[in-house]
């Protein structure tokens, strides 16, 4: 996980998504660093608080700011900008091709600050620069697992070593799933509480499998049995079945396991001879859309189960009710 990224860096890989053009400090652009993943609107450093000013963000200027600065006269412009300016901010956007303050541009060029422009509507530009930021800045690790989507559901397989999590997978594949990454995944928590996992090699989509080798998913299944990343949704542990422990049977238990201080629903399967894992990993994964959907099985069943037993003791305690 980076520390920061040059302004040069992210203008190189953004430029054409975000549809940004360089304005002035174009001498700044291999000094000037970014740090943190979020932005800051300035609207209250333009009007003189600089109490706690996020100058170490990026500084978004939309139609508020823009419609606020024309209201004041050249010289108040200037020394706003050069006020604003003394701090090491690493660049400046305007959106919605709104005109820049021509003092503003100047106050850039003097100081090596990127000024940069966009045509895109401030919450837009917004929306796809901050997720780009995350991904570079966001808390990341490795873990040892497979990963595959099954039924839109991202399903972390995790386990001890030799349990069957590749040969779990490999069914899921064979079965019309996909693969993410086999062995080692690359977690990256973003933006709205969700951890992305990914394949940690760059090179395609490879799997080992015990007794067989090395096999390309891709090249034996299609491109379309393999993903680049996904949402982790929930977490299946693999583990040696165990006659002394008492296992969940009912499902009204909700277990969660952390990731990078997220909270992930957690299933854990017990693995035996004679069964298949991977129709259990199915099924899990089709009960957690179910869930999503608002259809709770367990939950329902027990419901249905508990007013039943209360009607039939309401109507035994009536069937005993003895005359005066």
């Amino acid at each position: 996980m980076p520390q920061k990224i040059l302004i040069s860096r992210l203008l190189s890989q953004l430029e054409y998504d975000l549809r940004l053009e360089i304005i002035a400090g174009k001498n700044g652009i291999d000094k000037k660093i970014v740090t943190v993943s979020e932005v800051n609107r300035p609207g209250l450093s333009l009007c003189g608080y600089y109490k706690d000013f996020a100058h170490e963000r990026i500084q978004v200027m939309g139609a508020g700011e823009i419609g606020y600065l024309e209201t004041l006269t050249s010289q108040e412009r200037k020394e706003i900008f050069q006020k604003m300016l003394s701090y090491d901010i690493p660049c400046f956007v305007v959106t919605r091709g709104l005109k820049i303050p021509q003092e503003l541009i100047d106050e850039c060029e003097r100081t090596s600050t990127p000024l940069l422009f966009t045509s895109l509507d401030t919450p837009a530009f917004v929306a796809r620069l901050v997720p780009r930021l995350e991904d570079e800045f966001g808390p990341s690790m490795l873990m040892a697992g497979n990963f595959v989507e099954a039924f839109g559901i991202g399903v972390l397989i995790l386990g001890e070593s030799g349990i069957g999590k590749s040969e779990c997978a490999l069914e899921l594949i064979r079965r019309g799933h996909r693969l993410i990454a086999d062995d080692a995944v690359y977690l990256k928590r973003v933006t709205g509480h969700r951890v992305l996992g990914s394949n940690v090699y760059p090179f395609g989509h490879y799997m080992e499998v015990r007794g067989v080798g090395i096999i390309d998913i891709s090249a034996l299944f299609g491109i379309t049995a393999v993903r680049a990343r996904k949402t982790v949704d929930m977490v299946v542990t693999l583990e040696r079945w165990d006659e002394e422990k008492d296992y969940d049977r009912l499902g009204l238990e909700e277990k969660t396991y952390n990731i990078l201080d997220e909270e992930l629903p957690h299933v854990i399967i017990p693995v035996q001879p004679g069964r298949n894992t991977s129709i259990t990993v199915e099924v899990a994964a089709m009960n957690l859309r179910a869930k999503k959907m608002g259809r709770h099985s367990a939950k329902e069943l027990d419901k249905m189960i508990r007013s039943n037993l209360q009607r039939e003791s309401g109507e035994k305690d009536l069937f005993y009710i003895e005359d005066d």
